[in-house]
């Protein structure tokens, strides 16, 4: 059976996909799709099984990990690009979700 995912969260979705690095506040993204933000929190969760904010860490992470992999960028430049505010942040998260830091991740490769 195929998963139907509210065209609202797939609007948001989509907009994430290509805007991942810029700051996605939930209260913009409510309004882009006529929902007050507390109804969009609901929403999104309800759709993805989890929390707005740990989606887009998690696709920001994911871009960041596969930007480790395949480019030799300094990994300040890659947390920078992927929409961490600040290299000690993305170091922090990177390594509570992925449990290594990103040189460790780089270096076993």
């Amino acid at each position: 059976p195929e998963v139907s995912v509210d065209p609202r969260i797939q609007r948001v979705l989509m907009h994430l996909a290509t805007h991942y690095s810029e700051p996605s506040p939930q209260a913009e993204l409510a309004r882009m799709i006529r929902l007050s933000p507390a109804s969009f929190s609901r929403l999104f969760r309800r759709a993805i099984g989890r929390t707005f904010k740990s989606y887009v860490t998690d696709l920001r992470l994911s871009v960041a990990c596969r930007q480790l992999l395949e480019t030799d960028e300094h990994i300040s430049q890659i947390a920078f690009a992927t929409g961490f505010e600040n290299l000690s942040s993305f170091n922090r998260i990177f390594r509570l979700r992925r449990g290594v830091t990103p040189g460790d991740f780089r270096r076993a490769r």
